[in-house]
């Protein structure tokens, strides 16, 4: 009987056969295997099973004997091998029945007879080593597209047969109820919307817990102020805003988790800004980490405010298909990633494998991965507790599933020597079964790139068919297609079939999860890319409102997809022009053109979203933030000689309406205006009062604002740069602190005044840098104190404080007073004497360059100790420098005091004729 056998019968045998399983497995027949499990003897189901799988490979000898004429002792070897192939799949997976079992080992066979059949075809039909090396490609897409499609049909032969439960019910104990730490990471979020999500958070109905809300980065206090302002005093919140702040998502919350998590949490949660959480979220969790192996917890996230729209709707099922599917699947097999909010981690397992990853943009499901590796075990709930907002634009959604796909391909980077199954070093407790989910979790992105990849090559089929040109890319065509098109076809249609199962919802609304599935498929794709060219990646916060909505907005944003579906569409449209038409090459092309399709199709139904109308906030938030970005685009598109005629213009209008307007409303509405820019300030008035603050207000309350002169912010490059004068003896001292320590400074806050009503200066505002280094500076401290600092800044802040503030901040320094004289002394070591010198400079050329300190002195003893220093590596252990200040005729106070170590000689120079005296640079190495 062997020697009948013909890998032509197995080949179309496979196909009918997996056609007939997908029927059984989309029927209400798919519940019949799990009455045979009543004996509880693997025997018998195998025994039974083997019988089914008999009968189902039987029917399929009959149909394909019937449809292509094949001879029926051929298809009885065939069928042989494919029943074979069904009970080896029944013994490796016991937890599902025998239609899942059977669909799996069809959809297994036929994948691995295409490949096979593919290959022999490409030895015996190519006809030139060019035409070999192109088939050879496409089998190993073939190979690579089975390796990823069979992990879905994994996961839905699992959901919709399975009939015991791979792992045991969790229990949860009501009594344990451990102290919970809350984190709710935010970036530029709308205050509106995050205070919302921290009052949700606060109505919780547990005994043991505390919220942190922490702020990374956003510059703009009229952002995070508020929430600030709503956190302060609350009993369970606490607020931390940190700008800037390295790692993102995960720097932040590695900040909260050492420094301001409550020492008594044994649990950390994390919420995203948008989530409303129930009040019972806590009470019906932490039970369950009663059980001492339970290192997380991941629960079902939902949705909110996506009601009567349906392009809303169609986004929030392509999202749950993730959670009924595939985490419902891997939760038997304790396999769940963590997805980065409603969720809950032990702390002692987080900390214990070093917390969240700072380099991988998707930290949350990176971390679930080594508390695994950890020997730990993770837990699934299918319920939810919280609803987040749908991203309203489809930018966003791009951005957020770029970033899901990113970070995907990060993790493959990081651990795949940890998946694979020959590693079996002593700190890694993987199971086989989360080494291959968790992999083929990566490796499942790589769909769209495959996808991307038979684009191409159907175009280029395309192009030499109407070329009529005789080399073959691939020599499978005509009935020899049908099987990797129904591969394709029947893994899709078995996908929305479990999302319809699952939420009982309808084909209509299961077609268009679909489309919105289907239209990140370039993205999708473009991020596999670059997570494979490159190692770092910048995270992508997916806004949470919508942007402006215009055709061609909407149409340049899929403008890839677009030209890939009109090329493809055209090629078709050539093909149908000829004289031998390929109808099958022509229907996969189309069908492959429409998956393309669909993104520019979800980017402008976008458009006519008409959900539920965003809350008044939101819509607030997004006007102010449009409205100021045309105003910078204006300004930036504005040629030099028309702004100066614009302003011109204005003056002149202003001039001409003083004279009929009364003073008294002038004057109200220049009080009333709105905060001028830091540039406008400084060029537009010479009475403009600027001050300077180092170091943030929890710094120490010697903070004080002091008064600086010949201001210039200059914002042409990436880093502003402020260039001041000033005569402050404390603020030369904290200048050449932050030089000695590395020139590094917390904070950088600039107070701009100009004159009131009454001819007193007032406060404009106060614009805050987060932080700042010292470029250069050059200090004269003998005789009357002068200095000029320069600073880099990052980009102009619009960290603005409210004026009143600034007053509680501390005194200012006013300008006018009493201009101090300074006496300068050195001593070279602890307990040495101190030496008077004059001509004191210090200077710094550039950030982090040494310190250059350069002085006169007549006292012998002080040039007798440099002169014997001269030349040595380091000569100078230590050496401290005392200024001393006051008016004539009082006595001197200490005003600064620095002490420096490891100190070289860059230049000595002696006057030894007439009155004794030397000069000398004394070079400050930077920490």
């Amino acid at each position: 009987m062997l020697l009948k056998f013909n890998i032509y019968d197995l080949f179309f045998l496979s196909f009918v056969q997996l056609v007939l399983s997908t029927i059984l497995v989309l029927s209400p027949a798919r519940g019949m295997g799990a009455r045979f499990r009543w004996t509880g003897s693997r025997i018998t189901e195998l025994f039974v099973g083997g019988v089914g799988a008999v009968a189902l490979s039987a029917a399929a000898c009959v149909l394909t004997h019937e449809l292509w004429g094949l001879p029926i002792d051929g298809l009885e070897t065939a069928a042989f091998l494919l029943v074979v192939t069904s009970v080896v799949v029944m013994a490796l997976q016991p937890t599902t029945n025998f239609v899942g079992q059977v669909f799996y080992a069809s959809y297994l066979a036929a994948s691995l007879t295409f490949i096979v059949y593919a290959a022999f075809i490409a030895v015996v039909a190519t006809h030139s080593i060019l035409e070999m090396l192109t088939a050879s490609l496409v089998i190993l897409l073939d190979g690579a597209a089975f390796v990823v499609w069979i992990s879905n049909i994994n996961y839905v032969s699992d959901v919709l047969c399975r009939t015991r439960r791979g792992r045991p019910l969790p229990k949860a104990d009501p009594d344990y109820k451990p102290f919970v730490s809350l984190h709710i990471p935010a970036y530029n979020e709308p205050p509106e919307l995050l205070i919302e999500t921290i009052k949700a958070v606060e109505r919780i109905d547990y005994p043991n817990f505390e919220v942190v809300v922490i702020d990374n980065n956003t510059s703009d206090p009229a952002v995070w102020g508020p929430v600030e302002e709503y956190c302060r005093g609350r009993e369970r919140v606490r607020f931390v805003h940190v700008a800037p702040w390295p790692g993102y998502k995960a720097g932040a919350c590695n900040l909260v988790l050492r420094r301001y998590t409550d020492p008594r949490a044994e649990i950390i949660g994390l919420v995203d800004a948008d989530d409303i959480v129930l009040p019972h979220y806590l009470r019906e969790t932490a039970g369950y980490f009663s059980d001492p192996s339970l290192g997380f917890l991941q629960t079902f996230e939902g949705n909110r405010e996506f009601q009567g729209s349906n392009y809303y709707t169609a986004c929030v099922d392509s999202f749950q298909a993730f959670y009924l599917s595939v985490m419902s699947s891997r939760n038997e097999r304790d396999t769940v990633p963590f997805v980065g909010t409603m969720g809950l981690f032990r702390r002692s397992a987080l900390t214990a494998v070093g917390g969240w990853n700072e380099w991988c943009i998707c930290e949350d499901t990176e971390a679930s991965l080594r508390v695994l590796r950890d020997g730990w075990s993770g837990l699934y709930i299918p319920r939810c507790f919280g609803r987040g907002v749908v991203p309203p634009s489809f930018k966003g959604m791009l951005t957020q599933r770029h970033r899901w796909c990113f970070g995907g391909m990060q993790i493959m980077r990081l651990h795949w020597r940890s998946l694979m199954p020959w590693d079996r070093s002593p700190d890694n407790h993987l199971t086989s079964a989360q080494r291959r989910d968790y992999l083929m979790a990566s490796v499942g992105w790589f769909r769209d790139v495959l996808m991307l990849a038979f684009s191409l090559l159907l175009i280029v089929i395309t192009g030499l068919l109407v070329a009529d040109s005789h080399f073959a890319v691939s020599p499978m065509d005509g009935n020899r297609s049908l099987l990797p098109l129904s591969l394709i076809l029947i893994a899709t249609i078995c996908m929305l079939w479990t999302l319809r199962l699952w939420t009982t919802m309808s084909f209509r609304r299961a077609l268009l999860s679909l489309v919105i599935s289907l239209s990140v498929t370039w993205v999708v794709a473009l991020g596999c890319l670059e997570g494979m060219a490159r190692r770092d990646a910048v995270f992508l916060r997916t806004s949470k409102v919508a942007g402006r909505r215009r055709i061609r907005t909407a149409l340049r944003l899929t403008r890839v997809e677009t030209t890939l579906a009109v090329a493809m569409y055209v090629g078709a449209g050539f093909l149908a022009a000829t004289h031998h038409q390929p109808w099958l090459l022509i229907v996969i092309i189309v069908l492959q053109a429409t998956v393309y399709l669909c993104g520019p199709i979800a980017s402008v139904w976008n458009l006519w979203a008409v959900g539920v109308e965003a809350p008044e906030y939101l819509q607030r938030f997004e006007k102010r933030r449009l409205r100021a970005e045309r105003r910078r685009r204006s300004w930036a598109r504005l040629p030099r000689p028309a702004a100066a005629g614009a302003a011109l213009t204005a003056l002149c209008a202003g001039g001409v309406a003083s004279a009929f307007l009364a003073p008294v409303p002038l004057l109200h509405t220049a009080v009333i205006r709105p905060a001028e820019s830091p540039q406008s300030l400084l060029a537009g008035s010479a009475s403009t009062q600027v001050y300077v603050k180092l170091g943030s207000a929890t710094s120490g309350a010697d903070r004080a604002y002091y008064f600086i002169t010949s201001v210039n912010l200059s914002t042409a490059s990436a880093r502003a740069k402020l260039r001041f004068n000033t005569s402050s003896l404390p603020l030369l001292g904290e200048v050449l602190e932050a030089a000695a320590a590395g020139g590094q400074i917390s904070h950088v806050s600039l107070a701009f005044r100009t004159p009131g009503l009454n001819g007193r200066p007032t406060t404009e505002f106060v614009d805050t840098f987060g932080a700042a280094s010292v470029a250069a500076f050059k200090e004269n401290l003998s005789g009357t104190p002068a200095g000029t600092v320069s600073l880099a800044l990052p980009a102009v802040s619009h960290v603005v404080a409210a004026p009143d503030s600034l007053q509680r901040a501390g005194p200012f320094a006013g300008p006018s007073g009493p201009v101090l004289a300074t006496k300068v002394y050195v001593n070279m070591g602890t307990g040495a004497p101190s030496y008077p010198v004059t001509a004191v400079q210090l200077s710094q050329a550039a950030a982090g360059a040494p310190l250059d300190l350069r002085f006169s002195t007549p006292s012998l003893p002080l040039l007798d100790g440099i002169f014997r220093d001269q030349g040595n590596a380091v000569t100078i252990p230590v050496f401290t420098l005392t200024v001393r200040s006051g008016e004539n005729g009082h006595p001197f106070a200490t005003a600064l005091t620095r002490t420096f170590t490891g100190l070289s000689v860059g230049s000595f120079a002696e006057n030894l004729s007439g009155s004794l005296s030397g000069t000398a640079t004394l070079v400050v190495p930077p920490r």
